[in-house]
């Protein structure tokens, strides 16, 4: 298998104008994918910084760019229901032309949670309980499945992602590095891992 390379760009401390161009320098450059990472507040320096959000960011690209993978490096499964997140995915896919990535995890900057009012949970565990049901409805919902779900976390009823995915199969990403449970999640259902 050939190697690729994807370039993560800052989505803080910069302007939509530098970020697009960056990606299609990128693409220009033959570069495989363009990702950038979904925070609400910034990572590094001061968190007042100014920051893009992710998957704008990600769609505005999809249509300015042509082949590389789009996709986030990768989204906090805590900031967003999973059926709302696999419709993002579908549409990212739609308007790249079928060359989205689903790149989630189980989120760890506390502070943005804090200052949204997002429910964080009580520790890493569960928040990884939390992604692994998650991961399973949205590979559902990107397969076609019309479902009900009562689970620990989500509740869905009668759920159903259309339009499809154009790719017949859209690659799940999980980021995270806990050996015990983040592995066995990405073993169980991811296509890649960020580790």
């Amino acid at each position: 298998m050939p190697m690729r390379f994807g370039l993560q760009l800052w989505s803080q401390s910069t302007d939509w104008p530098s970020f697009r161009d960056a990606a299609l320098a990128a693409e220009a450059a033959g570069w495989d994918s363009v990702r950038t990472w979904d925070h609400l507040l910034a990572i590094f320096g001061p968190w007042e910084q100014p920051i893009l959000e992710g998957w704008t960011a990600m769609a505005a690209l999809g249509p300015l760019t042509s082949r590389v993978r789009l996709g986030l490096m990768v989204g906090a499964n805590t900031f967003r229901n999973p059926g709302l997140t696999a419709k993002l995915a579908t549409t990212l896919d739609h308007v790249s032309g079928g060359r989205a990535v689903l790149g989630i995890g189980g989120a760890w900057f506390e502070r943005e949670h804090e200052a949204f009012g997002i429910d964080f949970g009580a520790s890493p565990g569960e928040r990884l309980g939390r992604l692994d049901e998650a991961v399973m409805l949205m590979r559902r919902l990107l397969d076609g499945e019309r479902f009900d779900h009562d689970g620990p976390t989500y509740t869905l009823r009668d759920a159903l992602c259309e339009p499809r995915p154009v790719q017949a199969h859209l690659p799940i990403l999980i980021g995270g590095s806990g050996r015990r449970k983040t592995l066995r999640i990405v073993a169980d259902r991811a296509d890649a891992w960020n580790a």
